[in-house]
């Protein structure tokens, strides 16, 4: 009996394998090719299985015309073979490659350097060091701490002091937000901190402080640090912004986020400059994006004593 359960073991580890390596991205790869057609070839590259990357595709390849001819593959979070995939994608010589998802560019970049590369839906695209490489340009997802404190005021009232607590990864970043927010007239309190000590310098920071700002540094924003930091300012009743959406429904009282349609519509234009204007990526600058929304927790709003302006609010949430 127990001869006869370890060969199901076994046997079922050995079609688990099978099955993944089946699907796998590289497989899937190799299967694929172009006709023979005159229409200008694109291939497009996406990290993961993200709603917001299907957004983004979704729009791109409404807007393309029927004179392109498309191939798509998703990595699924797959961060094996590399080489290999990038290998394939050359060799099927597409006339332009779009990159979504920071791990979509990681597979490529430096290793395809002729075809032109457009990337999207990267948080922070300058730790790929760009301007090294003529032939990538793309879609910032940065969008500008003086739109959402613009929206910030106009929403829900004034604000003089912001506070934020980073690492030192990102304390360079913080120095040159903070003279854009001097420009405001909002003075931004920036504390260096890690991830097992955010806790000591939320209390250190809080009695200072309007507003405190996540910004997207993971080196000190963990899921439990984000949940004690959504607590605590409402105990404090202070207001928490947040940088996307789903941070709103996890706590958060607001956040200005990309209208994920728009990047897919600044993509398809980029395209058009490329295939069909014949500009060179390194002569087309990287683009901020354009479309945004504003969310609110309303439940969050009400606990920390808060009006907003609702004509301006574009998405609202109700959480527990």
């Amino acid at each position: 009996m127990k001869v006869y359960k370890k060969s199901i073991f076994l046997f079922l580890i050995y079609l688990t394998s099978l099955i993944v390596s089946c699907s796998s991205p590289l497989k899937q790869l190799r299967e694929f090719h172009y006709s023979q057609d005159n229409r200008k070839k694109i291939f497009i590259l996406s990290s993961e299985n993200f709603t917001s990357f299907q957004m983004v595709k979704q729009t791109l390849q409404h807007e393309l015309s029927s004179n392109y001819e498309i191939l798509f593959l998703n990595l699924e979070g797959n961060y094996e073979e590399p080489e290999e995939i990038a290998g394939e994608i050359k060799n099927l010589h597409p006339d332009l490659i779009i990159c979504i998802g920071s791990h979509a560019l990681e597979t490529l970049i430096g290793k395809i350097k002729e075809t032109p590369i457009l990337f999207s839906m990267i948080l922070d695209h300058k730790q790929f060091n760009i301007s090294k490489y003529t032939n990538i340009t793309g879609v910032s997802l940065d969008i500008q701490p003086e739109s959402i404190f613009y929206n910030y005021k106009s929403a829900i009232g004034e604000v003089t002091k912001v506070g934020v607590i980073v690492s030192q990864n990102y304390y360079y970043k913080a120095l040159l937000i903070q003279k854009k927010l001097a420009q405001m007239n909002i003075q931004l309190l920036i504390y260096k901190s890690s991830a097992n000590k955010v806790l000591e310098s939320y209390q250190a920071i809080k009695d200072k402080i309007d507003v405190l700002w996540m910004l997207p540094d993971p080196s000190v924003i963990n899921d439990n640090n984000f949940l004690y930091l959504a607590e605590k300012t409402i105990e404090d009743k202070l207001p928490f912004i947040v940088y996307s959406e789903n941070f709103v429904k996890a706590g958060g009282l607001f956040s200005i986020s990309p209208n994920y349609s728009t990047v897919g519509s600044q993509l398809a234009i980029m395209v058009q400059k490329v295939l069909e204007d014949s500009l060179s990526p390194k002569d087309i600058p990287i683009s901020p994006i354009i479309g945004t929304y504003l969310t609110v927790n309303r439940t969050v709003l009400r606990k920390v004593g808060l009006k907003i302006n609702e004509a301006l609010i574009d998405k609202s949430i109700e959480s527990n």
